[in-house]
């Protein structure tokens, strides 16, 4: 007890004698101070200007050693000092010969020529009073109820001044992740989870099979193109058929069904539907154009196009079929390598015409848009405007089936010309591309061309390779006619025309691959299986079918042996067998 009290006497008698001006510094500190002095006056500062050097007025600066008053936890009303007033120094003083004051708050620290320390209070448990009395020479400050014991004090004391010249250093995440991967086993086990991730994807490959799509269309093109319905021209009024067309035909009961309405994407139910369809019994077949188009300006039509030819010759009844190839230079083709044996040996049954769009365009309502030399500017980069035009015109002109440049025909296409159609674009069933023309059949002059030539008329020209004259055209004159209560034309399924375009289980193998090892749930060759194989399975379905389409693959190769390949094969060795009997025929044989 005796010696707190001395303690407080002393502590009183250091206030008073810092307040009328006595120093309070040691003997050690005044001997250590005069020392300094002479340094200073001797060795100049890197930093340091001559006014620097000059004697300085008013209170000496007092060093860090210097004892701070701190206010007793027991009377908390005592106001206490802080180091401004302790040193004597002025509130706007900001010289320190160049050294950091940890008591000085600067507010001009940004203009100063030496790095300072971040002002903190004195003692971290003080707080200032009330901000109206920042006029004070002696700032007021209030300590909590609960100061704590002397010795935390202390240390919170110590921990509110740091180093002027050092900062804390943030901790980079690269750091910590390079020192993760330090170790030898981290490595390991990093390789052992990339291992197993891959390991998973293939393990889950082979169990499921993903398949994505995506399509984007603007909301602005959707509501032009297809959420309006024009009414129809009136092209199937009775005053305007055309003596050309049978409408009775038209109009009388079929004997064939080519929509089944489902969508048939399971298994082989779409190949089993194709299957249903032959010819009529006792009927004979009537006499079928075959139109196809090959632009002479773009690929030069090669060994790998002749598939077209063979297969027409190989699968139709020549007796009651004929094909035109149309084209853009009819005699550079016509002396074409490939095509001319075909032209010399079945000229009866194959013929090269040119394309006269005046002549084709005459008494439709395009007349106008396609009847110049250029054609319109519809002779785009890949033949897909002026193909759509031109299988139109010569439907229109002459009647019967459109057969794309890249499909191999598989079957007589007679049994489906009891209806006029268009093939269905794949079996995902896409809105917007639904409809495809790659084989379709109109008889001549028939009101469903004619109305799409109102269409077509009455719209803005299409962009060069676009859909707008082929799948959209389509799909608008399909729900123009329902909606005007008209029968409309018959949606070939998906696996007629093109057996590749649907999920990967169910379609036609890839026609520039090798065979396969498993097709449709069976084993290719058959090994350890009870059954057809996959390779017979195959070739069954491909005599239900009618084309298969390849989709301008022009610069691909058949692989030698494959599917595709022998499927020519075949071909070839029937065209040799009609070849001779021609022959024979002909010699009297």
């Amino acid at each position: 007890m005796h010696s707190s009290l001395s303690r407080r006497d002393n502590m009183d008698k250091l206030i008073v004698d810092v307040a009328s001006g006595q120093s309070t510094e040691s003997e050690a500190e005044g001997s250590c101070k005069e020392w300094s002095d002479q340094w200073r006056g001797s060795h100049t500062h890197p930093s340091s200007s001559s006014d620097d050097l000059r004697p300085r007025s008013g209170a000496p600066l007092s060093n860090r050693r210097q004892t701070v008053a701190r206010m007793h936890a027991s009377n908390s009303s005592r106001t206490a000092l802080n180091a401004s007033t302790i040193v004597n120094l002025p509130h706007d003083f900001s010289d320190t010969g160049g050294y950091a004051s940890p008591s000085h708050h600067d507010s001009s620290r940004a203009s100063s020529p030496f790095p300072r320390a971040r002002p903190r209070p004195l003692m971290a448990s003080f707080t200032h009073s009330s901000a109206a009395e920042s006029d004070s020479p002696v700032e007021k400050y209030t300590t909590p109820a609960s100061p704590g014991t002397l010795k935390s004090r202390k240390k919170k004391r110590t921990a509110s001044f740091s180093l002027p010249f050092h900062r804390r250093r943030g901790h980079s995440p690269y750091t910590n992740y390079a020192r993760w991967l330090g170790g030898r086993w981290r490595r390991w086990l990093l390789i052992a989870l990339v291992a197993a991730l891959f390991l998973g994807l293939y393990l889950w490959k082979s169990a499921y099979e993903l398949q994505v799509e995506l399509s984007f269309f603007s909301h602005k093109w959707i509501k032009e193109e297809f959420d309006g319905v024009m009414p129809l021209k009136g092209c199937f009024a009775p005053e305007r058929i055309s003596p050309l067309y049978d409408l009775d035909r038209h109009l009388a009961p079929k004997y064939q069904m080519l929509s089944p309405g489902l969508s048939l994407k399971r298994g082989t139910t779409c190949y089993d539907f194709s299957s249903t369809v032959q010819s009529i019994p006792g009927v004979e077949p009537e006499h079928l154009l075959y139109h196809t188009y090959w632009r002479a300006d773009l690929i030069p039509f090669g060994e790998r196009h002749t598939a077209t030819l063979a297969s027409f010759l190989a699968t139709q009844p020549l007796s009651h079929s004929k094909m035109i190839l149309w084209t853009n230079g009819a005699e550079q083709l016509g002396n074409n390598t490939f095509v001319k044996p075909f032209v010399e040996k079945w000229g009866d049954h194959i013929e090269v015409r040119q394309v006269d769009m005046p002549a084709l365009t005459r008494g439709t309502e395009i007349d106008g848009l396609l009847s110049n030399a250029g054609g319109g500017g519809i002779f785009d980069q890949r033949a897909w405007v002026d193909g759509d035009a031109i299988r139109l015109l010569v439907l229109w002109h002459y009647g019967g089936v459109w057969m794309d440049m890249d499909q191999i025909l598989t079957r007589d296409i007679h049994p489906l010309i009891e209806h006029e159609f268009v093939t269905q674009w794949d079996c995902y069933d896409k809105p917007y591309f639904s409809l495809n023309g790659a084989l379709m059949h109109f008889r001549q002059h028939s009101p469903y061309l004619c109305e799409a030539f109102h269409i077509m008329a009455t719209s803005p020209l299409p962009k060069p390779n676009t859909f707008t004259w082929g799948s959209h055209l389509y799909s608008k004159l399909h729900r123009r006619l329902l909606a005007a209560h008209q029968k409309p034309f018959a949606v070939l399924p998906w696996c007629f025309a093109d057996p590749r375009n649907c999920r990967s289980d169910i379609r036609f193998p890839d026609p520039f691959l090798a065979d396969p090892e498993y097709w449709a749930g069976r084993h290719w060759e058959g090994r350890h299986e009870v059954g057809r194989s996959g390779r017979e399975l195959l070739e069954e379905k491909i005599g239900y079918v009618w084309t298969l389409h390849l989709h301008n693959q022009w610069l691909k190769t058949f692989p030698k042996g494959g599917w595709l390949q022998r499927l020519l094969d075949g071909y070839w060795k029937r065209i040799d067998e009609m070849e001779r009997l021609k022959v024979g025929e002909g010699s009297g044989v």
